[in-house]
């Protein structure tokens, strides 16, 4: 990564554009002046009221407590098994959505007095090609979109959190629930066409497949937008799951850690949690000035 220099700039001038308003405030007496200014006065009279600090206090609990309420639910929903289970499952169906992004095919432009059936044919011959050269992954990131497990953590994010008090969190909800019923029933719709484009071999079904095909990459486009939103609204870092993974298995072995009692299992978890935290917190105090 390259340092970043708009933010060592940026810094440096909020730095000293600190130091030289509060040098103005104590040269000029602003600060007394704005103590005997009518208005503060007014404001000093309003809040020494008992009525008007019960209002406030009110409502910063309220506040707190809501904010508290999210922090923690965000928290206890990584933590469930299954939960995490699907996190996991779905972030590597994203992941393999982006391996293959930069390859899916767009629609063409028609050259100049091109028929309209030959382009469209061209279209759906490189949508069909495309698909059949990454049948497997498309498999995969389907199945991690659409497995009706994920239903476990789209239940939980709206039984845990005040979903009616966020609208951003709402519209994420109902974007992937409706994106689910078409992608399943898409994808059932492409399984079938290619098997009758195999065994027929005509145009029309070419053509039909073609459409189908490119609406299912748009499908799986959209779906890995919205479980990203979700992801980043939760504060899932599959970072944390990774450098685990790798730091337990340079330390032990997993076969061997199965064979050991459960209190030296709960030790060795403890031990490479703290090597974890560490870890990324160094990675962060030496990449504060990176973009």
């Amino acid at each position: 990564m390259k340092n970043s220099l708009y933010r060592k700039v940026i810094f440096g001038l909020l730095v000293i554009c600190l130091f030289l308003l509060v040098a103005i405030s104590l040269r000029l007496n602003i600060l007394q002046e704005i103590a005997n200014y009518s208005i503060i006065n007014l404001l000093c009279a309003i809040l020494g009221n008992s009525y008007v600090w019960g209002v406030i206090g009110s409502i910063i609990a309220v506040v707190i407590i809501y904010f508290a309420q999210v922090k923690y639910s965000k928290r206890m929903l990584k933590k469930d098994f299954r939960c995490n289970e699907v996190i996991q499952d779905i972030y590597s169906a994203i992941e393999a959505y982006v391996d293959i992004s930069d390859k899916v095919p767009e629609h063409t432009k028609p050259s100049e007095n091109e028929e309209y059936w030959v382009k469209r044919k061209r279209d759906s011959t490189q949508f069909y090609e495309f698909y059949k050269q990454n049948e497997p992954a498309i498999k995969l990131i389907t199945i991690g979109f659409t497995y009706e497990n994920n239903n476990i953590l789209i239940e939980s994010v709206q039984s845990c959190f005040l979903i009616n008090l966020n609208f951003n969190l709402l519209s994420i909800i109902n974007n992937v629930k409706n994106r689910l019923f078409s992608l399943r029933s898409r994808y059932e719709e492409v399984l079938e066409m290619c098997k009758n484009y195999e065994s027929d071999k005509t145009d029309e079904t070419l053509f039909t497949l073609g459409d189908n095909l490119f609406s299912l990459f748009v499908d799986l486009k959209f779906m890995t937008l919205y479980w990203n939103q979700l992801f980043d609204y939760l504060e899932y870092d599959p970072t944390y799951i990774r450098l685990f993974v790798k730091i337990y298995n340079s330390k032990y072995s997993i076969k061997e850690s199965l064979r050991q009692p459960i209190e030296i299992q709960n030790l060795r978890v403890k031990e490479v949690n703290k090597a974890v935290k560490r870890e990324m917190l160094l990675y962060k105090i030496h990449h504060f000035w990176d973009k």
